[in-house]
């Protein structure tokens, strides 16, 4: 019930986001918060079709995310105000989405990762991966839409973001490292499994 009642309060702040966006003529911002409403929907149609689940927690961060990007750095416009926004957002946003995808993706094999030493090599690598496409996303938005304000305004930004994805990636390993609950978390897929023996 708990996972429903986000998800509502995600997409309603959601939209009221898109139409303020729509309202200040901020059509780029605007783009991108429809694509992330778009891209949690099909989450969630996949998650009900997949039977997956995540943690509620990792459930929250990541609409939580979703929202600091849409509402604080594209309605509020801290991206343009703030010199560290920026790099705050792209630290928590790969935290959030590197615990998402790790959850996902054990889902999605059916197998649970426990090796530490893989679990290590996976986290890191899995965050490095996210913010390379957080990269070549902001630049084929630059280069096909031509936005007012670039998403890469220069190859510092890039780099520093880069850095940035990495030590969310970072935290997000230790916090699954030192979590319980994370780690003690059951898959559906386990559940099936323990049934059918």
């Amino acid at each position: 019930m708990r996972r429903k009642t986000i998800d509502l309060i995600f997409i309603v702040v959601q939209a009221i986001c898109i139409v303020g966006l729509f309202t200040t003529n901020s059509f780029d911002y605007m783009r991108i918060a429809i694509g992330d409403l778009i891209f949690w929907l099909v989450y969630i149609i996949l998650e009900l079709k997949q039977k997956w689940t995540i943690p509620l927690y990792i459930r929250t961060v990541v609409i939580l995310s979703i929202l600091s990007n849409s509402v604080f750095g594209e309605f509020i416009n801290l991206y343009v105000s703030s010199v560290f926004y920026d790099r705050l957002q792209h630290i928590f946003g790969t935290y959030s989405m590197t615990l998402w995808a790790f959850f996902v993706i054990q889902q999605f094999v059916k197998i649970r990762f426990i090796n530490k030493k893989f679990i290590i090599i996976f986290i890191v690598s899995l965050s490095v991966t996210l913010g390379t496409f957080y990269e070549i996303n902001e630049f084929f938005q630059d280069e096909f839409f031509k936005p007012i304000i670039k998403n890469q305004p220069s190859l510092l930004d890039t780099d520093l973001d880069l850095i940035s994805d990495l030590l969310g990636g970072i935290i997000a390993l230790f916090h699954y490292l030192f979590s319980t609950s994370l780690k003690s978390f059951k898959f559906p897929f386990e559940e099936e499994l323990i049934t059918r023996k």
